[in-house]
C-alpha cells in the first residue's frame, strides 16, 4: 500500500515559521529592555511621536524583525527577532544608537535637556524567547497595560502578513462607511470588480492619495481585529 504523502505541519502562530539564511534555518526571539537616559522620563508626547516612527524603520535597516514594543515613560521593551548571525550586544547597540541619533536629529532641544547625545541610559536586559512564549507575553502586556497604563503597546508583527479578500470581507462590518466602500472597490468585494487606485479616486472623487491612505488605515484596522480574536481564542484555550 502506497504511503500518502507527508504533509507540512502549519505553525499555530506565525512566530513558528522557521526562517532561513543561506544553509541555516532559525528561530530567534529576544525580550530587550533599556531605560533612557538616568532613568529619566524623557517620553514625552513629541518623543514618543517620534521614536514610534523611527524604531520600526531602524530595525528594518539592519535586518530585525520587530514584533512589539512596549513604552513606558522612561524605559522601552523590545521583542525582535534576529539572525544566527546577530549578537544580542550588537542588536542591542544598533538599536540603541541609531533611535537616539534620530530623536537628537528631530528634537534639537533634547541636547540641552539631556547635557550631551546620549539619550539611553548605560546597559539593557535581554532574556531569549522560545517561538511559543511570543503570544503569551503579548497577551500578559495587554492584560497589564490595563493596570500600570504604558505610553504605549505596538504590536506589529503581523503587518507583513499579507491579507486575503476573504479575510478583508469578514471584518467590512467593523469599518466605518467609507472604508468599507475603498475596500469594496480595491479587492473586489461584495460583486465589486476591482479598481485601481486611480479608478477608485475617480470614482470616489478623491486624490489617489488619499484613498490609499484609507486603505492603508482600513487595513491596519483589520489586523488589529484580527489579532484581538486571536489572541482571545487562546487565551480561552489557555484557561479552559
Amino acid at each position: 500500500m502506497a504511503k500518502r504523502p507527508a504533509t507540512q505541519r502549519i505553525p499555530r502562530s506565525p512566530f513558528g515559521r522557521l526562517r532561513t539564511t543561506g544553509s541555516s534555518a532559525y528561530r530567534l526571539y529576544a525580550l530587550l529592555a533599556f531605560y533612557a537616559r538616568a532613568k529619566k522620563p524623557l517620553f514625552d508626547p513629541e518623543v514618543t511621536a517620534l521614536f514610534t516612527q523611527v524604531l520600526p524603520e531602524v530595525c528594518q535597516s539592519y535586518g530585525y524583525e520587530l514584533i512589539a514594543y512596549r513604552l513606558m515613560p522612561n524605559q522601552v521593551h523590545l521583542i525582535v527577532g534576529f539572525k544566527p548571525t546577530d549578537a544580542i550586544t550588537d542588536v542591542v547597540s544598533d538599536i540603541k544608537r541609531s533611535t537616539a541619533h534620530r530623536l537628537f536629529e528631530g528634537i534639537p532641544r533634547l541636547e540641552v535637556e539631556i547635557g550631551k547625545r546620549n539619550f539611553w541610559a548605560e546597559g539593557y536586559f535581554a532574556e531569549t524567547l522560545g517561538h511559543t512564549q511570543i503570544e503569551p507575553l503579548l497577551r500578559a502586556w495587554q492584560n497589564r497595560a490595563k493596570q500600570e497604563e504604558p505610553l504605549l503597546v505596538q504590536i506589529l508583527y503581523d503587518l507583513a502578513q499579507p491579507l486575503h479578500p476573504k479575510q478583508i470581507e469578514q471584518m467590512l462590518d467593523e469599518l466605518l462607511p467609507a472604508e468599507r466602500v475603498v475596500m469594496r472597490l480595491l479587492y473586489g468585494l461584495q460583486g465589486e470588480q476591482v479598481h485601481t487606485l486611480e479608478q477608485a479616486a475617480e470614482k470616489l472623487s478623491l486624490k489617489p492619495e488619499e484613498v490609499h491612505q484609507i486603505a492603508q488605515e482600513s487595513l491596519a484596522k483589520i489586523r488589529a481585529l484580527m489579532r484581538e480574536q486571536r489572541l482571545e481564542r487562546q487565551s480561552g484555550r489557555s484557561s479552559s
